[in-house]
């Protein structure tokens, strides 16, 4: 019997080695752009090789403080964890094929999808409960990967247990501040010609991780209760779509990019950007009135869309007023009603006013000086804390999701 098993052993290794069987390779982070491009274009050897030394050695920083994509150590800790390896086996069945091994957005199907995939690395996050400018919430992102983001190759993960929602949100993190560390040490690397010391090292992640910290404490409320929908509060809404100028983007009748005829400019990743088709109903941030409040209010994250807080600064109740124009435009076609057009102008609406998508421009003025009047205000501090009131009226889905503040 001995005989005949140690002959199967045999016969079992031999066919494993002759039809190709091996063990497979573990992941591993590949240089960003950033890094790759300290030795480019350079010709001179020696030059060449004290860049060659400064990519050696960011990936050597890299690893100690952020590990290895199948063993991550979230930065600013010393050891992975049993969820972020959790987060990783999640990350890799589901989420590598678009985003990326280093979470990038480069995965293998992204060559084919529009939008493209985010790329985590920049530590930008376009939908947001914070500040425009400011760090996700945990919560944040945790919303989008449990509703995913409609209109997009973005899925929903709602089958997702929360443990499952929690690892993949911190294995998302732990990528993001990998590319922001990244991002930051090839920069001082291209200015200075060396990287900082331990301590240096230490302070940069210091200045990383502290927005992240801060996002937990600056949850964007509404300054006022929302009011009841109403059809006059949709007119109103009309109104101040056309006379605020969204419709410079949006388009007079609210379709956006989908018109073809307005030019936003491009985002922060270099994607040309299109503004939303309202009349769709589908809003990638997510469809809940308070979505709507902030995205007005608080801008998205790197997109051609600013911060219209100081806009309604008089007024806030405006604000509700716009998010009710724009829930019953995007619910017309559910309803069975035709797009907008003409005869849907209110009669208040000045021909000018009404007209202004008919010149296609990179940003409306208005949108403009909203943007600087925001970055402004960021300046001045913080003052959209939770101070202010919770909406009056909130549809049963509205409830916030689970919050495990930022890492």
């Amino acid at each position: 019997m001995r005989w005949f098993s140690l002959l199967g052993l045999l016969v079992t290794t031999s066919l494993l080695f002759s039809s190709g069987c091996r063990r497979v390779e573990p992941p591993r982070f590949s240089p960003g752009p950033e890094v790759v491009e300290l030795t480019e274009e350079i010709d001179d050897e020696e030059e060449l090789a004290e860049y060659k030394k400064l990519q050696d050695d960011i990936a050597v920083i890299l690893a100690q403080r952020t590990g290895t994509p199948d063993k991550p150590i979230m930065l600013g800790s010393d050891q992975t964890t049993d969820e972020l390896q959790h987060g990783y086996a999640l990350y890799a069945r589901y989420c590598t094929q678009c985003h990326g091994v280093n979470g990038d957005g480069n995965g293998p199907v992204a060559v084919s999808l529009n939008p493209k995939p985010r790329n985590y690395r920049q530590g930008i996050f376009k939908f947001t409960s914070t500040p425009y400018g400011s760090k996700p919430r945990f919560s944040d992102l945790a919303y989008t990967i449990k509703r995913g983001v409609i209109g997009t190759s973005m899925p929903s993960f709602d089958r997702f247990s929360e443990e499952q929602v929690n690892a993949v949100v911190s294995y998302v993190v732990a990528l993001t501040h990998r590319g922001e560390l990244e991002r930051e040490l090839a920069m001082i690397a291209y200015d200075d010609g060396e990287l900082p010391d331990e301590e240096g090292v230490d302070d940069v992640v210091a200045e990383i991780l502290d927005p992240w910290q801060e996002a937990s404490t600056q949850l964007v409320m509404p300054v006022t209760p929302m009011p009841p929908m109403t059809e006059e509060s949709i007119k109103a809404g009309h109104e101040i779509f056309l006379g605020k100028a969204c419709n410079k983007c949006h388009g007079k009748y609210g379709r956006g990019g989908s018109m073809g005829n307005v030019e936003v400019g491009t985002d922060a990743w270099g994607f040309k950007a299109a503004a939303a088709d309202l009349s769709s109903g589908m809003f990638h941030g997510g469809g809940r009135p308070i979505d709507l409040y902030r995205r007005i209010y608080s801008g998205i994250n790197g997109s051609p869309m600013p911060a219209f807080a100081n806009t309604f600064e008089e007024d806030p109740d405006q604000i509700w007023q716009l998010v009710h124009f724009i829930k019953a435009t995007g619910n017309r076609r559910r309803e069975g009603l035709p797009p907008l057009g003409e005869a849907d102008i209110p009669d208040t609406v000045s021909a000018e006013q009404s007209s202004a998508e008919e010149q296609p421009e990179e940003l409306s003025d208005e949108a403009e000086e909203a943007d600087g009047e925001d970055e402004e205000s960021e300046d001045d501090g913080d003052d959209t804390q939770t101070e202010a009131a919770e909406p009056s009226e909130e549809p049963e889905d509205e409830a916030e999701p689970s919050t495990k503040e930022a890492a």
